[in-house]
């Protein structure tokens, strides 16, 4: 069985186990069951937040924007650091304006 990565829908807040890619190895163009957009591939450590946390959704948009993914470290101990507050992404966003530092990296840094 194919390792499956969480694929997920920011319009219409879901999250799926999908395999990224095909049996020959090309990469899979996943579309959402709802509302047929494309689907952003979020990792194997992707813990989707519920349908009804609106900010909790914004938040992972503004991560899978900035390049930041929920890939599972090679020890098996997650994803690392990841802001969990719309508070926490705005001052992280304005730590990486201020230091000039990308904006993936003042994301993930604690």
């Amino acid at each position: 069985m194919p390792h499956r990565f969480a694929h997920v829908c920011l319009s219409c807040r879901i999250s799926l186990k999908l395999a990224p890619y095909g049996e020959a190895g090309e990469e899979r163009d996943h579309r959402c069951p709802r509302c047929r957009g494309a689907l952003v591939c979020a990792g194997d450590a992707f813990e989707a937040p519920a349908r009804r946390d609106v900010d909790g959704w914004r938040v992972v948009g503004a991560l899978l924007a900035a390049g930041v993914d929920f890939r599972q470290a090679c020890c098996g101990c997650g994803p690392g650091y990841r802001p969990r507050t719309l508070r926490e992404v705005r001052e992280r966003t304005e730590l990486a304006r201020r230091t000039g530092q990308p904006l993936a990296r003042a994301l993930t840094t604690p």
